[in-house]
């Protein structure tokens, strides 16, 4: 050990080194709560970027034409979308179809979708959000805080499901 260092300096700078490391843990923690912004273009190919969404509610459903669970759920995103679209709720789906608007386009008109649908052919933002299964959903607060996420498909229009949403907006 070298000479020059004071006594107890050892065991000052791993005490140091030990909170410094909890500390970035800590703010790493908060930090993948937060949404991280993305642009995509929508299927009349605008661009569209998360940003847009501050102040709301927003429902992203990751999903694709081929993927069955997402065609099962379908309708009932519809549903809650139609219910709940506010000025408090927003709902967006991001496809991971590979052959993009040319698929996803004729999909959307043959269920009726009006809700958002944007474009993730190349899949950056579903790795970006560390997605790995079809459908995923993400939940997300009005400040950028992702607040759920459920993997596989769910019944949005179940009676529980639209009454935690009514709750959820009356709260905001």
């Amino acid at each position: 050990m070298p000479k020059f260092w004071p006594p107890g300096f050892l065991m000052t700078f791993a005490v140091a080194l030990v909170i410094t490391i909890i500390f970035s843990q800590g703010e790493a923690k908060e930090k993948t709560h937060l949404a991280g912004d993305f642009t995509l273009k929508n299927l009349d190919g605008q661009e569209v970027s998360l940003r847009q969404f501050r102040g709301k509610y927003l429902l992203i459903n990751f999903w694709a034409t081929w993927c069955g669970p997402c065609k099962i759920e379908m309708p009932s995103l519809e549903e809650l979308y139609r219910r709940f679209k506010s000025d408090k709720f927003d709902m967006l789906g991001i496809s991971n179809d590979m052959f993009g608007s040319r698929v996803v386009r004729p999909y959307v008109k043959a269920k009726n979708i009006s809700f958002p649908v944007l474009l993730d052919q190349r899949m950056i933002v579903s790795h970006q959000y560390g997605i790995v299964s079809l459908p995923t959903t993400i939940l997300i607060d009005p400040q950028g805080v992702i607040i759920g996420v459920l993997q596989g498909a769910e019944n949005w229009s179940d009676p529980e499901t639209l009454l935690y949403f009514e709750n959820l907006l009356k709260k905001s």
